[in-house]
């Protein structure tokens, strides 16, 4: 057995090809079954209509081929590292109609009869360079059977996606391959990386059905029957030429009445809805960094724009979703999810279940810290597999697709999620903007406030070094409770050092004109609320905080008694001010 490797570089740099689900964004990276579909369009635009038996033999061999392909496992595939924190964002083009007559919302000003309606059209595309994208089948057998018609199939393709995303395809060697170490994804039943379609057994009959290629060959070889007894027709004479003109008069109203029911109809847009989980592979050269007890791999929740919501609100909206996570699990919910053990006792360790961490724009000179999507941050000691099976339901619907989440959070109203796409390109939905992943970094400030594991002995007015230094102690001390070393500088606050995020605490004041006795209070300013306390219990503590490391360690870094509903999330301070 051997391996098969189709490779492609896209000749203009760009990418440009629509999301299956979401229009307005770009398919990043590419699935598989848009590679095979590409290839069988060329297969299709490519028959040969001369009599030539090589040709022939050459158009049967590379169908033989597609459907060997169709038959193999889901490839592997290798991409250039795209960077695309700053691709343009996808914008609406007006791409005028044919001409017709009647009323319309916009008339040709050199034709005042004829009216054209202006047609929004996007083109999302996304920057790839010049490197190459490979998908990649190890182990194959009767590879040297269909080689030849593979590697002809590949050099009559000539785009992926959109007309204008041109490429180059060819059969790399295993020697090229082996240069290919770069940002991998591989074929994982449970993992959460990616979701993409892929191709099973029947897909080319069906791309042909969709084509019309049966159609097309049956109406032209009606009317190729037509025109020969038409010719026929016409060269009858003499004795009894009536009656023979007649008979075939009436073969030639059938086969005509056969043909009017033959659709040719425009192609149909293909719809493949199969799809496979992909699992991002690491580089193994890469350096061993100190991380937390929760695993970097964030799944991320994407906040659909309908409602713009403050971050003094992301903590109603983490403790919707997790209620929500908990009513999809089947009994006996796991202990990673619920946080209690069968016995009802909660899970002692830092990091025994999952955190709802609100992702905020935050951190640069013009971030205003509204919520852009929900991050869920699992334990390392739960595996891929467990992760699919619980939050399957949630997250995908039955044909493979993602399914929106909708949470109903309060007097907020109703806001949707839906799983980030890989072709997101807001900073705040990134993972790695949040885990620092993979060289990590060594300076974090707090995004949502620490809420304190306890209440400091020290009196914070009247002996304000004395309850500092505690503090700070309970900050290192939560900083290795989820597995970090302790920080070698710490500093806290009520205002946060991140860009864009409000006060650790809303200030209040007594209202004007009121009665002492009646203490009625005023929100002084922006803040976050308190953290809600168990029973009767004040409400403990909370402030933001500044961490520096003795060496760059990898998040989500999140601390303190709120860790699990996202308060205590941090991310790398890179603009110090």
């Amino acid at each position: 057995m051997s391996n098969l490797a189709i490779a492609w570089e896209y000749l203009t740099g760009y990418c440009v090809a629509s999301h299956a689900g979401r229009r307005e964004r770009v398919e990043w990276p590419p699935h598989p079954a848009r590679v095979f579909m590409a290839i069988a369009a060329a297969w299709f635009e490519t028959e040969s209509s001369e009599d030539d038996e090589q040709l022939q033999n050459e158009y049967e061999a590379e169908g033989l081929a597609l459907r060997w392909l169709e038959s193999l496992r889901d490839p592997e595939i290798s991409l250039p590292e795209v960077q695309n924190d700053f691709e343009r964002s996808s914008v609406d083009v007006f791409v005028p109609v044919n001409d017709s007559a009647g009323p319309s919302a916009s008339i040709l000003q050199s034709a005042s009869t004829l009216t054209r309606d202006k047609q929004p059209r996007t083109f999302p595309r996304i920057y790839v360079g010049n490197e190459p994208c490979v998908l990649t089948w190890r182990g194959v057998p009767n590879l040297d059977q269909h080689n030849d018609a593979l590697a002809r199939l590949c050099g009559k393709v000539t785009r992926i996606g959109h007309s204008s995303s041109l490429v180059r395809m060819w059969i790399a060697g295993d020697k090229e391959i082996s240069l290919l170490e770069r940002e991998c994804f591989v074929p994982d039943s449970s993992a959460y990386d990616a979701r993409m379609r892929s191709v099973s057994q029947g897909c080319l009959n069906y791309l042909t059905e969709c084509f019309g290629k049966g159609r097309r060959d049956r109406h032209e070889f009606l009317s190729n029957q037509i025109e020969s007894l038409q010719g026929r027709q016409s060269q009858i004479k003499g004795k009894g030429a009536n009656e023979a003109k007649a008979e075939i008069a009436e073969q030639i109203r059938k086969l005509e009445s056969e043909r009017n029911q033959v659709s040719l109809r425009s192609s149909v847009r293909p719809s493949i809805s199969y799809a496979t989980s992909y699992r991002r592979m690491t580089h193994s050269n890469e350096p061993e960094v100190c991380g937390t007890g929760f695993d970097r791999d964030v799944l991320v929740l994407a906040l659909q724009p309908e409602i713009r919501l403050s971050p003094s609100s992301s903590l109603l909206v983490t403790q919707t979703l997790r209620k929500t996570i908990m009513s999809v699990c089947a009994d006996p919910i796991p202990s990673w999810i619920s946080g209690h053990q069968a016995e009802g006792e909660p899970l002692q360790d830092g990091v025994g279940h999952i955190a709802c961490v609100p992702l905020l724009s935050s951190g640069f000179q013009y971030s205003d810290g509204h919520l852009m999507g929900v991050g869920i941050a699992f334990p390392r000691s739960v595996t891929g597999k467990d992760r699919g099976n619980a939050l399957r339901s949630l997250l995908i619907n039955e044909d493979g697709s993602d399914k929106e989440v909708q949470l109903k959070v309060g007097r907020l109203g109703e806001c949707r999620l839906v799983r980030r796409d890989w072709s997101e390109n807001r900073i705040a939905l990134n993972p790695e903007t949040w885990t620092a992943y993979p060289n990590g970094y060594d300076i974090w400030a707090s995004v949502t406030p620490v809420v304190l594991d306890r209440f400091p002995k020290s009196d914070r007015l009247k002996q304000r070094s004395q309850w500092t230094e505690e503090v700070i102690e309970m900050v290192a001390n939560a900083c290795v409770n989820i597995g970090l070393p302790r920080p070698a500088e710490i500093d806290v606050d009520t205002t946060s050092w991140q860009s864009g995020i409000p006060r650790a605490l809303q200030k209040q004041r007594p209202l004007r004109g009121q009665l002492v006795e009646n203490k009625t209070l005023a929100a002084l300013g922006d803040g976050y609320p308190t953290f809600p306390a168990k029973g009767g219990n004040a409400a403990r503590p909370q402030l933001h905080v500044w961490l520096r490391f003795s060496q760059p360690v990898i998040g989500p870094i999140i601390l303190g008694a709120g860790r699990f509903l996202g308060y205590g999330l941090c991310s790398p301070w890179r603009n110090p001010r």
